[in-house]
């Protein structure tokens, strides 16, 4: 019964859960510390969302295994003893010093969430039940992104009816605040999708392009190069400058690091790298968004060297820049847009570096191969000046998943 269950039912929730980890549907709970100068702040708003009920099997299946190779932790444990204690040890400092309890273990729950499903893909990773169905969830999701960004594009505002449950907000170029793009004088409306901005689009199907590019698991070639066109123009249509710059890059490296055999089609790679590169460069949006990241990183500076040891507390960074005047005459309250910097406020530097060291422990063997390194350098890159690999739901999610896939 249990096999029949596994064949039949469970690549069609793998599937299921892959497609609609796109969707942002959920519910905020606004309470007293979600609040800014009265003003409601979607990131210190526990949320439920769909895609959390979908993933609760799988964090079941997750669970069940970590229970049964309990020996192989505990031994782990025994091992890295004064690692383990320190890391546990400054754990429990950042919770005693954080701004905000319930935020914080908000937070750990979230950690806990992502890391159950990258150990469960991780465990997963050679089934074909879990890994074609994945491909298809992914392909599949991307199409649909795709068709309902270019209709946000053409028609300049959201199309909500049904789209909605599939997690598309309301907004039209017209609404304060909204991402707009400007290219040879006219102006564009960045389309959204599903997402809460159209960065957080642009770097979710960068990583996915690049997974699916470095895939040689992928037999049926026509499926790989039509997800890779759908990817490719869902970064394109972001109109993230960053997200196309680290595209055009990944691309041309990926030439070099194969080796150069037709010179013809290295320099039209070349080629088309420079046409990316000149729209990119002939696209305006914000015209203070670089006063607007220079603030925060000032600002998180600021907060580093106030509590360089305890940290805010995971989930309670926004908490503590309030605490800075605003230099802008609306009210613009985002965390800095930068992972590095935002990890190392929210958890002080101590417990930021062994978390580094873990991490460098469980890739250190396979970090070179080119599917590894090439996700790694995306989301590094990305990162370096947005934050919503760390903090938006839809991103955190792939990151996992694709983790777990390609770590060995």
């Amino acid at each position: 019964m249990y096999s029949r269950f596994i064949r039949l039912i469970f690549p069609l929730y793998i599937f299921a859960f892959t497609f609609f980890i796109v969707s942002q549907l959920g519910k905020h709970f606004f309470f007293t510390f979600s609040y800014l100068s009265g003003i409601r702040i979607d990131y210190l708003a526990p949320t439920i969302y769909f895609i959390d009920i979908l993933s609760l099997p799988l964090l079941f299946f997750s669970l069940k295994k970590f229970i049964e190779q309990l020996g192989l932790i505990k031994k782990w444990v025994t091992k890295n003893i004064l690692f383990t204690s320190f890391f546990i040890l400054l754990l429990a400092i950042n919770f005693a010093f954080s701004l905000s309890k319930p935020l914080w273990l908000y937070g750990f729950a979230r950690l806990l969430q992502f890391t159950l499903l990258f150990f469960f893909f991780r465990l997963y990773r050679n089934k074909k039940v879990v890994y074609s169905p994945l491909v298809w969830g992914l392909f599949l999701g991307a199409c649909f992104e795709l068709v309902l960004s270019l209709l946000q594009l053409s028609l300049r505002h959201s199309l909500q009816g049904w789209w909605y449950y599939l997690g598309e907000r309301s907004f039209s170029i017209f609404t304060p605040g909204i991402a707009k793009a400007y290219f040879l004088g006219k102006e564009f409306l960045r389309p959204y999708g599903t997402f809460s901005h159209p960065n957080s689009l642009g770097g979710f199907y960068l990583l996915i392009y690049v997974f699916i590019l470095t895939q040689s698991r992928i037999s049926n070639v026509f499926l790989k190069r039509l997800f890779l066109f759908v990817t490719s123009a869902l970064v394109l249509i972001s109109f993230s400058r960053t997200a196309i710059v680290v595209y055009v890059g990944i691309n041309l490296l990926y030439v070099i690091w194969n080796g150069i055999t037709c010179k013809t089609c290295f320099l039209a790679k070349i080629s088309i790298a420079i046409v990316l590169i000149t729209f990119t460069l002939g696209i305006t949006g914000d015209i203070n968004s670089l006063q607007k990241r220079t603030d925060f990183f000032q600002k998180s500076l600021s907060i580093i060297a106030l509590k360089p040891f305890t940290g805010t507390g995971i989930g309670s960074y926004l908490i503590a820049q309030h605490n800075y005047p605003q230099k802008f005459s609306t009210f613009f309250e985002q965390p800095v847009h930068n992972i590095f910097l935002l990890e190392i406020a929210q958890l002080g530097i101590p417990l930021t570096l062994l978390f580094g060291a873990l991490i460098y422990m469980i890739m250190k063997n396979h970090i070179w191969k080119i599917h590894i390194i090439f996700p790694i350098l995306v989301v590094l890159l990305t990162g370096s000046v947005d934050h919503y690999w760390f903090t938006l739901q839809q991103n955190l999610l792939v990151l996992a998943v694709i983790s777990g896939i390609i770590f060995l």
